[in-house]
């Protein structure tokens, strides 16, 4: 399973890693618009919410987008 817990500056608006699990591409992008230090409001996933903010990753070879607004 993949979840994330940022904890950042409260400064920073967002950034994004690129992580691949086998063939798979994950392109990851953390918002932070009401500058928090930590926690996770939204997990969405290739447009799709997600409320346990959580994905089981698969290696499937396609590319996947998820955004996580703090």
């Amino acid at each position: 399973m993949l979840s994330l817990r940022p904890s950042i500056d409260a400064s920073w608006k967002e950034y994004s890693i690129r992580y691949e699990f086998g063939s798979s591409v994950y392109n990851i992008k953390v918002k932070n618009p009401n500058g928090k230090n930590t926690g996770v409001e939204k997990f969405i996933l290739n447009g799709e919410e997600i409320p346990q903010k959580q994905v089981k990753l698969m290696d499937n070879g396609k590319v996947n987008e998820i955004e996580v607004e703090m």
